[in-house]
């Protein structure tokens, strides 16, 4: 006989189930809006709360590279800064839960994260508040203080999730991974227009609007996207195998490279050659910045992995001349995006590529000059990111055609230069709280670093050279904080993650004894 109660339940939730069928079914037969497809959204967060709660941390991970947006909600927000509210709310969930459940505290790293917090909300505050204009605020700019606070919460987010040491590879090799979604940006004019929802997600590069003559063209035609698919291959590689791992061709040419067995597994000889090719895609994207971060990045790597005076580097050094004698003397040959990418080189280039890089540089100068003497004003008081609705109109009026570009830009506050970026909107304060976090960072990914098991050596080495690379770029080539932050925070808060905090060397040498053999 069955239970009443059990069947009572099942008759409830029967009549739910039909209840929010005939509730879909009417949406769905009405014509799609906002309203409708946030509705959608929500019945899917629902009915995917069970796999949120296993695979939360796993998720931010994947997403906090990825080149992805929630269309749903107001402001088309990116998909990492809704899954670090997400993975946060369970976490705290299971903290008042479960006593067992532990935050991974780093107090030297908290102190900056929390006095940045503090200079972008009395900032924000003192120059008008977080208005959104997505929300129907009158000035726009809004979204760039929730960029920065969003970044903070994420590396508590990471902090609340010690990850395994079996899945060290796999939750690392996602976190860098999750860049290469940024190539279907590209592939626009490549698509039918029936799977044109598939850009509400993933939102569409410069070139795939220009071929599709939705914006003016350039002179050259970059694809960002497939730079940074580039860069997120390449820095998996480095994260999981070293310079060491990739060059190692010892072993058979097997006819599948990959092997599925957790984290980026490629067989031995098919990883320098993945490596070589993407390198040399990269230049496709057309930006010479991404030669410089992959230079930076494979020199640090380089010195730590300790390889000069290695059998390896005279032989990269022979391998990296004979390449160069092949192809720079063809450079004028290569498709334009590629000779912008090689235009800082003395080599022969196509005028077109020459004269566009130079046009480039010569924007940033007079941006730079138009700017600095404006830095000692907002010392005090930084200029916050605040677009006034007078300025965003001008920008998106008739009269912009005939502006100088190089205005407009610093009417949107973008200066195209990390320090601008970082002293101009937040003063001086935020200078003081930027550089206490690189400084207690870097003493944490070191010490990480240098107490790690041999399990996560790699990984741990790669996390301490990806951000002394990004940040030298930060400062001398090219950067913009308020979108950049949150690449320091992830890096700083995978690494807590990984090592459970900061290591010490009490936990060092407990693993050491562990490994030591018991005497007979």
């Amino acid at each position: 006989m069955s239970n009443p109660s059990s069947l009572f339940r099942a008759l409830v939730v029967f009549a739910l189930c039909i209840f929010l069928a005939i509730f879909l079914g009417y949406m769905v037969a009405s014509p799609f809006d906002r309203t409708a497809l946030f509705t959608f959204g929500l019945v899917f967060l629902a009915l995917a709360f069970p796999f949120l709660l296993r695979w939360h941390a796993l998720l931010l991970i994947l997403s906090w590279n990825m080149n992805a947006v929630v269309f749903l909600l107001p402001g088309s927000p990116p998909l990492w800064m809704v899954m670090v509210a997400i993975s946060v709310t369970l976490s705290l969930s299971f903290f008042a839960l479960d006593k067992h459940e532990k935050f991974l505290s780093v107090p030297s790293v908290i102190r900056p994260l929390i006095f940045l917090a503090v200079v972008v909300l009395v900032t924000a505050q003192l120059r008008g508040g977080i208005k959104l204009g997505s929300l129907g605020g009158e000035t726009s700019g809004g979204k760039r203080y929730i960029f920065v606070l969003a970044a903070i919460v994420g590396y508590f987010a990471f902090a609340c999730y010690s990850i395994p040491l079996k899945k060290a590879y796999q939750y690392g090799s996602a976190f860098f991974l999750g860049g290469t979604s940024a190539v279907i940006g590209n592939l626009l004019p490549l698509v039918n227009p029936a799977f044109y929802f598939i850009f509400a997600i993933f939102p569409p590069e410069q070139s795939g609007l220009e071929a599709l003559g939705l914006v003016q063209e350039s002179s050259v035609t970059r694809f960002g996207g497939v730079t940074l698919a580039c860069t997120a291959i390449f820095s998996a590689l480095l994260a999981c195998y070293g310079i060491r791992g990739i060059f190692d061709l010892s072993g058979r040419l097997a006819f599948f490279p990959f092997r599925f067995q957790g984290g980026f597994s490629v067989n031995r000889p098919w990883r320098f050659i993945l490596f070589f090719l993407t390198v040399a895609v990269s230049l496709v994207g057309g930006f010479r910045s991404a030669i410089v971060i992959f230079v930076l990045t494979f020199g640090i790597q380089f010195y730590y992995e300790n390889l000069f005076r290695s059998r390896l580097f005279p032989a990269l050094v022979i391998v990296i001349f004979l390449g160069a004698a092949i192809v720079l003397p063809l450079a004028d040959r290569l498709p334009l995006s590629m000779q912008r990418s090689l235009s800082f080189l003395p080599v022969n280039i196509s005028p077109v590529a020459r004269a566009d890089a130079t046009d480039s540089t010569e924007w940033r100068l007079r941006i730079w000059r138009r700017v600095l003497p404006e830095v000692p004003q907002y010392l005090a008081l930084g200029k916050g990111y605040a677009i006034s609705s007078a300025d965003l109109s001008f920008m998106s009026g008739a009269a912009a055609r005939f502006a100088d570009p190089a205005e407009l830009t610093i009417l949107a506050g973008d200066y195209h230069s990390g320090p601008l970026t970082l002293i101009i909107p937040l003063g001086i304060w935020g200078a003081i709280g930027f550089v206490w976090f690189i400084i207690v960072s870097l003493r944490l990914l070191s010490r990480n670093y240098r107490l790690s098991p041999p399990e996560l050596i790699n990984l741990n080495r790669f996390l301490l050279v990806f951000f002394i690379a990004r940040i030298i770029y930060f400062f001398v080539v090219f950067g913009s904080f308020y979108s950049d932050f949150f690449v320091f925070a992830g890096i700083v808060g995978l690494s807590t993650s990984l090592n459970h905090g900061v290591r010490s060397p009490q936990s060092a040498q407990l693993k050491k004894l562990e490994r030591r053999p018991v005497a007979a």
